[in-house]
């Protein structure tokens, strides 16, 4: 075989076997971090659903509580039918229910039973009178605060799930308080998109492997579509182990509902033997890996373009000076003394081996600084690695304190006498504000018994429609506590807007500045 050829098979060989074990080395890798990466990402999004779920419940429970605390509720359970201020108090209590409805759009249905699981008072009065002694809302109901099944509303065919809390007279249980909350909260938090790019999709099962909340792919899923989850006994087809995430949670790859190949995880909300299941085909999670692996396949090919290239004008200049040596050894081998084909020769053979000196000599020198380079910058970056580690806690530090001054500053009620509380508003109003003031001023009042409230809006730079509702929403949750509620510091371009906008303000009490505010508040409770 020709030295031209052999350099080339040589060359070729090796750029093959080098690449090919890179490729499949990377792969490796690349599947392996990407794997880790997604993984945790999901484990990550499914326990953040999860309490966002809980918070749900928990809000919705405190709600139900709430309303049992109520002394109308307590009264109507326990005058007798026959009195002659039943009739009042029960359209007191029917009133009162039906506030609560239409103030907050998520209770679909309030009920009232008494203590023998008795209808006595209803948004839905056409209930009146029926018994519900058997359901495990009013059975469980009276013990503790419950949360019900999930099931579609009568009404409107919407799901909705019921909750259920005792009402305490005497430290004694006189009867049982149902609402009935519609889910649409519950399906926003599972079919927000956020984290789970075009294939993922987070979603509820009951005790059963139903389906509770929408499907991202598919319509009418409502406790129709059964899914096997790989933890109750029915395993999914070509269910794979791949590990575990961040907080514990199993990770396994095999085929949704949907007949698509995806990498999942789940939770538990242990209160309700439901099962939160976050998943992502596998195809989209590990597409940056194929991607890589096509890049390497394409770099391999022309490396061995370009190899095959090089070989060929590289053996061709090493090809004529081994001839020519080739033809000098023949002379010697012949007898010829007295040719010379040593180093120091004045030939390409002599040439070729005092440049090989030379070179090798260079090649170990640019060898030595280059490894001294190289450590150099690896110090370098490890210091540089080390600083902005520290900068990142710090930062991350900073944020954490940055987070817990907003919230202490969110809703500011302070309490200037008895019974006059304040609430300065600095800054913008939102969803997630709002609830927070409303919250935190309804506890207030309540705990402090308070008859006036007094909010201060001289720090809200801007007073629109949205502001406005969530003004005249406090004002009348503050009047079913029995407490008048006056609004100061409203600016006048704020005021310009609102009129207009032909925005309806005549629910509002207001007062030029936090004084006057103060001083009318004085005279409500003083009697003046």
């Amino acid at each position: 075989m020709k030295i031209q050829t052999r350099v080339l098979a040589v060359l070729i060989i090796t750029i093959l076997i080098t690449g090919a074990v890179g490729i499949i080395a990377s792969n490796v890798v690349s599947r392996a971090i990407a794997e880790d990466v997604i993984c945790n990402h999901l484990v990550t999004t499914v326990q953040s659903r999860a309490n966002h779920i809980e918070t749900f419940l928990d809000m919705n429970k405190q709600k139900v509580e709430r309303t049992a605390n109520g002394a109308i509720i307590r009264d109507l359970l326990t005058t007798d039918v026959d009195d002659d201020c039943y009739v009042a108090q029960y359209e007191r209590v029917t009133a009162r229910l039906h506030a609560l409805a239409a103030t907050d759009d998520t209770i679909c249905e309030i009920l009232l039973l008494n203590r023998n699981g008795t209808v006595v008072a209803s948004t839905d009065e056409s209930i009146v009178g029926s018994d519900k002694s058997s359901e495990d809302i009013f059975l469980e109901g009276r013990k503790q605060t419950y949360v019900g099944d999930v099931h579609a509303c009568k009404n409107t065919g919407k799901s909705v799930m019921l909750f259920s809390a005792p009402v305490i007279k005497n430290a004694e249980m006189v009867g049982v308080i149902v609402t009935s909350i519609r889910m649409d909260d519950l399906d926003a938090i599972t079919t927000d998109r956020t984290g789970l790019g075009e294939t993922g999709e987070i979603y509820i099962l009951n005790m059963d492997g139903y389906m509770i909340t929408p499907s991202r792919f598919t319509s009418d899923t409502f406790l129709k579509q059964k899914v096997a989850t790989g933890h109750l006994g029915d395993t999914p087809e070509n269910l794979k182990n791949i590990g575990e995430g961040e907080y514990g949670h199993e990770l396994i790859t095999c085929k949704n509902y949907l007949g698509t190949n995806v990498i999942r995880t789940h939770t538990h909300i242990n209160e309700l033997g439901w099962t939160v299941v976050a998943e992502m085909s596998e195809e989209e999670a590990f597409t940056q890996v194929t991607g890589l692996a096509r890049t390497m396949l394409i770099i391999l090919t022309v490396l061995m373009v370009g190899g095959a290239v090089c070989s060929i004008i590289i053996s061709g200049t090493l090809t004529e000076p081994i001839l020519r040596l080739s033809r000098g050894a023949e002379k010697i081998e012949k007898g010829d003394l007295d040719y010379k084909v040593g180093t120091d020769s004045d030939n390409e053979i002599g040439d070729l081996s005092r440049s090989i000196d030379r070179m090798t000599g260079e090649l170990k020198r640019s060898k030595m600084e280059l490894e001294a380079h190289n450590a150099s910058l690896e110090a370098q970056v490890t210091e540089r690695t080390r600083k902005l580690t520290e900068s990142e806690e710090y930062l991350k530090e900073l944020v954490d304190k940055l987070r817990i001054s907003q919230e202490s500053l969110s809703a500011p009620v302070v309490q200037l006498e008895d019974g006059i509380l304040a609430l300065p508003l600095i800054g913008m109003i939102d969803e997630h504000r709002i609830a927070t003031i409303m919250e935190t001023l309804l506890s207030r009042i309540t705990e402090t018994q308070s008859d006036v409230v007094i909010l201060d809006v001289t720090g809200v730079h801007e007073i629109d429609t949205y502001v406005t509702s969530q003004l005249i929403r406090i004002v009348r949750a503050t009047q079913l506590l029995g407490a008048t509620c006056i609004v100061t510091g409203v600016r006048p371009e704020s005021a310009h807007t609102l009129v207009e906008l032909g925005v309806d303000t005549s629910e509002l009490l207001t007062r030029r500045t936090l004084q006057d505010g103060i001083r009318y508040a004085q005279k409500i409770v003083g009697g003046e």
